[in-house]
């Protein structure tokens, strides 16, 4: 007689093989998701500084200075499409960006 399918004991061996598999992958993709959202909010956070940077050094203006996120993009310095990877959202215009000098390099926070 010509049986055809799986026994129990296949079917078995492939979700082992199945099941560890996934042990090893599921923490690297899990800590890769981390990673890129870590990377976003900074890239997120240097381009913004960078615009405030390149603010203050076209229109001459002295260290510390604090301007809104809304007066950099209706300057152009900020694309109107940027979003806040925290809240995926355009920030508002009352958020203020401030830079100063801190050992010789621009640092930038948010008030």
């Amino acid at each position: 007689m010509n049986k055809r399918g799986f026994t129990l004991v296949e079917l078995m061996g492939v979700l082992v093989i199945l099941g560890v598999l996934l042990i090893f992958t599921v923490p690297t993709v899990t800590k890769t998701l981390k990673n890129s959202e870590e990377n976003e909010k900074a890239e997120y956070d240097n381009t913004v500084c960078l615009a405030v940077k390149s603010y203050v050094e076209i229109k001459r203006e002295v260290y510390p200075f604090t301007i809104s996120l809304g007066e950099l993009r209706d300057e152009g310095y900020l694309s109107t499409s940027l979003k806040n990877p925290e809240t995926d959202s355009l920030d508002a215009d009352s958020v203020r960006v401030k830079i100063s000098m801190s050992s010789g390099k621009a640092v930038c926070t948010y008030q």
